[in-house]
């Protein structure tokens, strides 16, 4: 008897309950760009008057637009080579140079190129004692 009154109110709370309704949930995902920067120790030109040195570009703005780095010294340096290649754990493209250096212009990424983090070696001709440092734009 105890069974019967058990089961007929669980029997009622079940239908009762009816299925579950999901509700609309909506999920919102924002991608914020980074920066541009450049990251190269400030150097000066040995005795040699000829100096390569590491240059890292990393460019996280997602936009392709390209960039310039620059060198400045305490005076005239020349372009002599540049070597190229994705840091490591980096996805990059690699830059694709519009036109040869010239004056502080040491490298001008193309469009759509140079994106990611990109480590450069960069070989300069300067006077003995210049001190020369980099800036991208």
């Amino acid at each position: 008897m105890l069974r019967r009154l058990l089961i007929g109110p669980l029997v009622l709370a079940l239908f009762g309950a009816g299925p579950a309704t999901a509700g609309k949930i909506t999920v919102g995902l924002a991608l914020t760009p980074g920066s541009l920067r450049v990251k190269a120790a400030q150097a000066t030109v040995p005795s040699a008057s000829r100096v390569s040195l590491p240059v890292t570009v990393a460019d996280g703005r997602g936009n392709g637009n390209g960039w310039t780095l620059q060198a400045a010294g305490s005076s005239d340096v020349t372009v002599v080579s540049i070597t190229a290649r994705c840091a490591a754990g980096s996805t990059c493209t690699l830059p694709t140079s519009v036109g040869a250096p010239s004056g502080a212009t040491v490298l001008h990424a193309a469009k759509g190129t140079g994106m990611g983090v990109i480590d450069l070696v960069v070989t300069l001709s300067a006077p003995t004692g210049s001190a020369i440092s980099f800036t991208v734009k």
